[in-house]
C-alpha cells in the first residue's frame, strides 16, 4: 500500500477525506485481517437496515454524505440493477489498495434493493470500463424475484436530506 497520508493530502480534494480514509485503510484491515471483505458486506447489509433507502435519488445524496462517493444508476432490468460509484473517495482508495476493497458499498446495495423490492439480493463488484478504472468502480446487485422475504415488511425510507439551491449568491 502506498503512504496513506501523502496519497490523501497530496490530492486537492484529500483533506477532507482523511478520518474515513484512517479508518478504513489503516484501521479496519488491521483489526479484520483476512475476514475483511465479507466482515465489510454484512456491515454495509447492516448500515442500508439502520439507513433505509427508498428511491436512486436519495441513496445517491445518502453516499456523497457518508463520505463513500458519487453514486449513479447506469442500468436496470427485472433482475439486476447496475450502479457507478465514483468520486475522491473512490479515486483515493484506489490508488491505495491494489485490490480494491469496496465491499461495504456493495453490502448496501444488496441490503437496500432487498428492502425497496422484498426479495434477496446480492452485489457483486464487476469491472468498470478500462478509461473510468482509475476514478470508479461499478457493481451489479441481483434480485431474484423468486426468493421473496419471509414475512416481509417494507421499512419506512430514510427522509434524507437534500441540499437546496440557493437563488442568490454568498454573499462574502
Amino acid at each position: 500500500m502506498k503512504n496513506l497520508y501523502q496519497t490523501v493530502m497530496a490530492d486537492a480534494d484529500g483533506a477532507a477525506n482523511l478520518p474515513q480514509m484512517l479508518l478504513r485503510e489503516a484501521l479496519l484491515p488491521e483489526l479484520l485481517g483476512d475476514d475483511q471483505g465479507d466482515i465489510s458486506y454484512w456491515a454495509g447489509k447492516s448500515l442500508a437496515r439502520r439507513f433505509p433507502i427508498g428511491n436512486p435519488k436519495d441513496a445517491a445524496t445518502f453516499f456523497e454524505q457518508a463520505g463513500f462517493g458519487h453514486l449513479a444508476l447506469i442500468k436496470q432490468t427485472a433482475q439486476m440493477t447496475r450502479w457507478q460509484l465514483s468520486g475522491t473517495p473512490v479515486k483515493l482508495r484506489k490508488q491505495l489498495q491494489g485490490d480494491d476493497d469496496f465491499t461495504l458499498e456493495a453490502g448496501f446495495l444488496a441490503e437496500m434493493m432487498a428492502q425497496q423490492l422484498g426479495v434477496s439480493a446480492e452485489a457483486e463488484l464487476i469491472e468498470t470500463p478500462h478509461k473510468l478504472q482509475a476514478t470508479t468502480v461499478t457493481f451489479d446487485v441481483y434480485t431474484d424475484p423468486e426468493d421473496v422475504i419471509p414475512d416481509y415488511d417494507a421499512p419506512t425510507p430514510l427522509a434524507v436530506v437534500h441540499d437546496e439551491p440557493t437563488d442568490s449568491p454568498e454573499e462574502n
